[in-house]
């Protein structure tokens, strides 16, 4: 049950974060918009962010692919999510930060209700 509940809740965590790279990269058009920032920056930033977005996207729906029966513990599904994020070779490193930091945050989360 607890390893169920582990996976919903990173679920949740990893949607929360790519809402919060989408609500970015409407920032940085709205920032464009309004000439506080040029064309290229824009560009620049905007590309970085869809890419790390769709990266994230990626890893999230593999992850969701993962059986919570698969697992008789927390640590054994949190390792078995930090080894696939970290096996998507080629992906910005925040990538990796990112997701690594709400899997640790969940555990902790879980700890506490646990």
């Amino acid at each position: 049950m607890a390893v169920k509940k582990f996976f919903n809740i990173l679920s949740i965590e990893f949607s929360d974060l790519e809402e919060g790279i989408d609500a970015l990269i409407g920032s940085i058009a709205e920032r464009y918009k309004n000439h506080e920032i040029t064309e290229h920056i824009m560009l620049e930033n905007s590309s970085l962010l869809k890419r790390e977005l769709t990266d994230m996207l990626l890893i999230h729906a593999k992850i969701m692919e993962l059986s919570d029966s698969d697992y008789l513990s927390l640590d054994s599904a949190s390792i078995a999510v930090i080894d696939l994020i970290n096996s998507f070779e080629g992906i910005p490193g925040a990538v990796h930060i990112y997701m690594e930091g709400k899997v640790k945050k969940v555990l902790r989360y879980m700890d506490e209700i646990c």
